[in-house]
């Protein structure tokens, strides 16, 4: 028997991020390039992780499958969150120099796209 709900389309969410960070760290090299790097580097540091838990927390569709979405939505987020420390940590070891707030701009930032993008994602459903 084949699942009636499709899981959602979070690899286009990903997608989406990245395009408009690249966009962003292209507009910005020309006048600060230490700045465009720290943005690019936020920005990875929010979807890495991010794109981590979807592929982890979307593998399993179905009721039946209710156990292991449970257990694949915890083991995504602990990775996530524990991949996101690695990452800042080292950001702020090895990038020197690194401009901080446009790091976490862009980390703030991806968030929020994300946010906007499922919204729509959601909604279009």
């Amino acid at each position: 028997m084949k699942a009636t709900i499709k899981a959602p389309p979070v690899g286009r969410i990903a997608i989406t991020q990245i395009i408009i960070l690249l966009i962003a760290v292209v507009a910005l090299s020309p006048v600060d390039v230490t700045a465009a790097y720290s943005i690019l580097i936020g920005g990875l540091i929010q979807i890495g992780p991010h794109a981590y838990f979807s592929r982890l927390a979307f593998r399993y569709i179905g009721a039946r499958q209710a156990p292991e979405i449970l257990r694949a939505i915890q083991k995504g987020e602990a990775g996530k969150l524990l991949l996101t420390v690695v990452m800042f940590g080292l950001a702020f070891s090895f990038v020197k120099p690194i401009y901080l707030p446009g790091l976490f701009l862009s980390y703030g930032v991806m968030i929020i796209v994300q946010w906007f993008c499922a919204a729509k994602v959601v909604n279009h459903r």
